[in-house]
């Protein structure tokens, strides 16, 4: 693979959907070395710091935001056990369950956002990274990665998602949510990465991913970003026999094999 090594991030990934949809998952797992040139990493805890601060009231009014937070709600509504949100920023979902049967814990990179968390709601949140999770193994029963994947280096992609099966108990419950075609190569083109995204996924892409990494996927749910309308324009989208606009969000529902 070294001949990739000063390629285009972007091309990288429109090879790694090819070989995904085509189902070459040794092709596909090649393609996640350390010779493989990536957008510049800028997530650290000083960033999310500033980030989950500056964000929390533009999560809250956002339309296609508080969708996912429902969806994911309603499936975990009445069951019960140890859940691990992975980089929870303003634990917005943990204040949805805390009068749940689900017993909470989470981390952040943001320190800030861990002290906040503990002050305002029962539960366990430390600070710490997906690749290094301060926890035990077959732990949880449900571990969330919402908006986190798309903001790790390529290279540790398959090391954090090894550590997420280490702490979830066999058929315990991953969900996951990435953006969609949300124009990250344009941005950049333009000088802007206002998230620190690393990565520009595709649905082929995630369900590879998991694949390999020990996960059966049960259930996919796709989002779409409207201003306007928007439950009434969701709806016409997901009833409709084809494809009019591009998803903006996926979420994925899998267990540990």
């Amino acid at each position: 693979m070294k001949r990739f090594k000063n390629s285009d991030p972007f091309l990288i990934e429109k090879l790694r959907h090819k070989y995904a949809k085509a189902g070459n998952l040794t092709l596909f797992r090649e393609l996640y070395s350390n010779d493989i040139e990536e957008i510049p990493n800028r997530n650290d805890g000083v960033l999310w710091d500033k980030l989950n601060k500056r964000t929390k009231q533009d999560l809250e009014k956002s339309p296609i935001y508080k969708n996912k937070i429902e969806v994911i709600s309603k499936f975990l509504y009445r069951k019960h056990g140890n859940l691990l949100d992975i980089g929870f920023g303003n634990g917005i979902l943990e204040k949805k369950l805390y009068k749940t049967n689900i017993k909470l814990f989470g981390i952040d990179i943001s320190r800030k956002s861990t002290s906040n968390l503990n002050k305002e709601i029962k539960g366990v949140f430390k600070t710490g990274t997906v690749t290094k999770i301060p926890f035990k193994s077959n732990y949880f029963d449900f571990v969330l990665l919402l908006d986190v994947l798309e903001h790790i280096s390529t290279n540790k992609t398959f090391k954090a998602l090894k550590e997420v099966n280490r702490v979830l108990k066999k058929e315990g419950y991953l969900i996951i949510s990435i953006p969609l075609n949300e124009g990250l190569e344009e941005m950049l083109g333009r000088g802007e990465n206002p998230n620190g995204h690393m990565r520009d996924y595709t649905p082929d892409i995630i369900r590879a991913e998991l694949t390999i990494s020990g996960f059966k996927i049960f259930k996919e749910t796709l989002l779409y970003a409207f201003k306007e309308s928007y439950l009434l324009k969701s709806l016409v989208l997901n009833f409709l026999p084809f494809e009019i606009r591009k998803p903006n969000l996926m979420i994925v529902f899998a267990k540990k094999k």
